[in-house]
């Protein structure tokens, strides 16, 4: 009777060791893919920021009041800025434009410069749907609404380059034999009647890097 309760007493050790294993295992969390590096950017000077932007888009200008750098990294579009002193504007502008060591100069006296916004411009980058929610509407219907004319046009494919801030976006309009490329061909008027058949994205906008609020005054 003695022997018989101890074999029982060890089944049920065993029984309990492996129901325990059994709910630590299931209350492991579940490894994801999300990657928050992915949606954030910390850099403090713009030259942290030149030193991430490898060989995607590019683009940098020198407004009144401020540095401004975009890029992409990964699939994100970043722009980010740091605030110029007068000093500082007006050093960048002295650099001579024909000096061939001309980008290495500027890139020597912006680097230090210290970042004050950082944005992610994909929140601003229409998605699939609203690209294809734009089809049907027509020229007149997209100027109306904020797009502006890009970097140029194709009348054969009738495909024109439209930029809806801060990216560019490939617009195709329904065919239209008779229009003419000359040299006082208005875009929006040309497509003002027409029915956008497709919408794809490009790239960057020319006014990536205009900023009215850093514009000088």
């Amino acid at each position: 009777m003695k022997k018989g309760f101890v074999c029982v007493l060890s089944l049920l050790i065993v029984l309990t060791l492996f129901a325990a294993c059994g709910k630590k295992e299931r209350n492991d969390p579940t490894p994801t893919n999300n990657n928050p590096a992915s949606d954030t950017l910390s850099v403090k000077t713009i030259g942290e920021a030149l030193a991430l932007k490898g060989e995607g888009e590019f683009q940098s200008a020198t407004l009144g009041k401020a540095y401004v750098v975009v890029f992409e990294k990964d699939g994100v579009y970043w722009r980010v800025i740091a605030e110029l002193t007068p000093e500082q504007h007006d050093a960048i502008f002295a650099l001579d434009i024909l000096d061939e060591n001309h980008d290495e100069k500027e890139k020597e006296l912006v680097s230090p410069l210290t970042v004050t916004k950082i944005e992610n411009l994909n929140e601003k980058k229409l998605s699939d749907d609203d690209m294809a929610a734009l089809v049907g509407k027509t020229g007149a219907e997209l100027f109306g609404s904020g797009w502006t004319t890009g970097m140029g046009y194709d009348l054969e494919s009738m495909e024109f380059y439209l930029e809806y801030a801060p990216f560019m976006y490939t617009v195709t309009f329904e065919k239209q034999e008779q229009l003419e490329n000359t040299d006082d061909f208005d875009q929006e008027a040309a497509v003002a009647s027409l029915k956008v058949v497709s919408v794809s994205f490009t790239g960057l906008g020319n006014s990536v890097t205009e900023i009215p609020e850093y514009s000088a005054e």
